[in-house]
């Protein structure tokens, strides 16, 4: 896959002489199926090794406002370069402490929900990212007004492989393992995730997670 990338990118920038409109869609059409069939692959083999023991997490203190607010502006990035526009807000508790998790699969968590969250909304539409103290975890809750998850799914889209019928989703390009694979890392880290929404097009979704406040020689 990663040579027939390569080479596909290298013909659309013109290395191998002019193409015809035709041509030029062609190229475009084979490399968007490869970046399809890359992502499958991935999910597949993060699931393989997560359900086989084989992932190990790296812990540590974590401040998901950073992480939070990388991801966002990443996601604005993205938000312009596609010509969606998108507010997105986060709103961190004033005494927010420190999460306890490992840097990049927490990363991971935080990116597939506000993407989740991006694809479902329509454009101009709000996500708001909010972080606060829950006992003795950090709670965070990522919260759109987009198409939301009618109640009798609110376990099913956690499965393998799911993806629901909205227009929204059959136009967006997935594999139906990014909350799996969300769900499996939580767990991992002794957390919780969940969901509430009513189903109803335009009141959207809330997803929560939570994470083990840090506390100090806990890292690992």
């Amino acid at each position: 896959m990663t040579s027939i990338k390569g080479y596909v990118e290298v013909m659309l920038m013109g290395a191998s002489g002019s193409l015809s409109e035709q041509q030029l869609r062609f190229l475009n059409i084979i490399k968007e199926n490869t970046d399809r069939l890359a992502i499958l692959v991935n999910d597949l083999l993060d699931v393989s090794r997560i359900e086989a023991g084989r992932v190990t997490l790296s812990m540590q203190p974590l401040d998901l406002f950073e992480l939070a607010r990388s991801a966002i502006t990443d996601l604005l990035h993205r938000s312009s370069e596609e010509h969606k526009p998108m507010q997105i807000e986060i709103e961190p508790a004033p005494d927010l402490p420190l999460a306890l998790g490992d840097l990049e699969r927490v990363r991971q968590i935080i990116e597939n929900l506000l993407e989740n969250a991006y694809y479902y909304t329509a454009e101009r539409g709000h996500i708001r990212v909010q972080m606060q103290k829950a006992g003795e975890q950090v709670q965070v809750k990522v919260q759109d007004n987009g198409i939301g998850i009618h109640p009798e799914l609110h376990q099913t889209v956690f499965e393998r492989f799911y993806r629901g019928e909205h227009p929204f989703v059959l136009a967006t390009s997935g594999t139906g393992l990014g909350l799996s694979i969300v769900r499996h890392l939580v767990e991992m880290h002794q957390g919780r995730i969940w969901l509430e929404s009513s189903g109803v097009p335009g009141q959207g979704s809330s997803f929560y997670f939570t994470l083990p406040v840090y506390t100090a020689n806990q890292a690992t």
